[in-house]
């Protein structure tokens, strides 16, 4: 789908754009009004606010007016990566919804979806408005519970212009965040061990953290490992789990193994979503030592 480009002028680049950027995120909004993308953009290109966003998409189009290599002002979460480091993305005609809504949603999957193979930005780090701040925003997406569908849609734009039926599949067992605000420290620890030491180092930031492993003792005493020697109490953490979907009709038996590569125990019937608890050469843990292969599930 064309980007038909309507550019702030630079001499506003100190109100709407003042920093430079590398996109590494995506982050999905709902417009909250009835305008068509052509006048969302006229209208933050042409204000002197301290807001802004990339592109907006309608029913029928999508309009940019922040240029991919620099910042703007959407994500309300000050200098962290929302506002930073990801590309916001306004769906138009949130606010009575209907058939020009949902056309504008399934414009901008198309949309999202040739950004992230543009700038190599993994599923999982397709993010709304609320995850960085907060805010209740896509309002009507919420609202209405559609966010699974609404990945799903970008995932069958990928899937449509790569030409191949293989899912995006995001890396780690899911998002976590800060519970707390910026300045408030969460300790990091060595390993997932519960004798593990201190390293010294802290999250005080709201940035979101991919979850690489997990260490399983129950409920907040669980630990997740965010990186090298950064393993904190789950406690601490507001987590966005990823689930495994199988991609067969419900009852269609799937394998089960002791762990990667392991013996054979029997099947599940991929009538429900399966929480992931590691991930490990091909296969996934969906609880209690009982491994899949993931080329059965679609992660999101």
């Amino acid at each position: 789908m064309e980007i038909r480009q309507k550019l702030v002028n630079s001499s506003k680049y100190g109100i709407k754009c003042p920093n430079t950027m590398t996109p590494e995120f995506i982050t999905v909004h709902n417009t909250y009004n009835d305008a068509s993308a052509e006048n969302e953009i006229s209208y933050m290109i042409g204000n002197n606010n301290s807001v802004s966003f990339h592109v907006a998409v309608d029913d029928k189009e999508a309009v940019q007016g922040i240029p991919f290599d620099r910042n703007a002002w959407h994500a309300g979460d000050g200098n962290g990566n929302g506002n930073r480091k990801s590309i916001g993305v306004e769906i138009c005609y949130s606010l009575s919804g209907g058939d020009k809504y949902y056309k504008a949603e399934d414009n901008a999957a198309i949309v999202i979806a040739q950004l992230m193979k543009h700038f190599n930005i993994p599923i999982s780090n397709v993010r709304t408005h609320k995850s960085w701040s907060g805010k209740h925003c896509p309002h009507r997406m919420l609202d209405e519970g559609r966010l699974d569908q609404f990945i799903k849609k970008i995932n069958e734009a990928l899937n449509n212009g790569n030409n191949d039926n293989k899912p995006i599949q995001p890396k780690g067992l899911g998002i976590a965040t800060s519970k707390y605000p910026e300045g408030w420290g969460i300790n990091l620890y060595s390993s997932g061990n519960k004798d593990a030491w201190f390293t010294g180092e802290v999250i005080n930031t709201k940035t979101p953290y991919l979850i690489l492993d997990g260490a399983w003792y129950g409920g907040n005493e669980n630990m997740l490992c965010l990186g090298w020697q950064q393993w904190a109490k789950q406690e601490h953490l507001d987590v966005q789990w990823f689930y495994a979907y199988s991609k067969y009709p419900a009852g269609y038996g799937i394998n089960t193994y002791k762990g990667p590569n392991g013996e054979w125990t029997g099947n599940v019937d991929g009538s429900v979503p399966y929480g992931i608890f590691a991930r490990k050469d091909g296969y996934i843990d969906i609880g209690q030592n009982t491994w899949v292969k993931e080329e059965h599930f679609n992660v999101r």
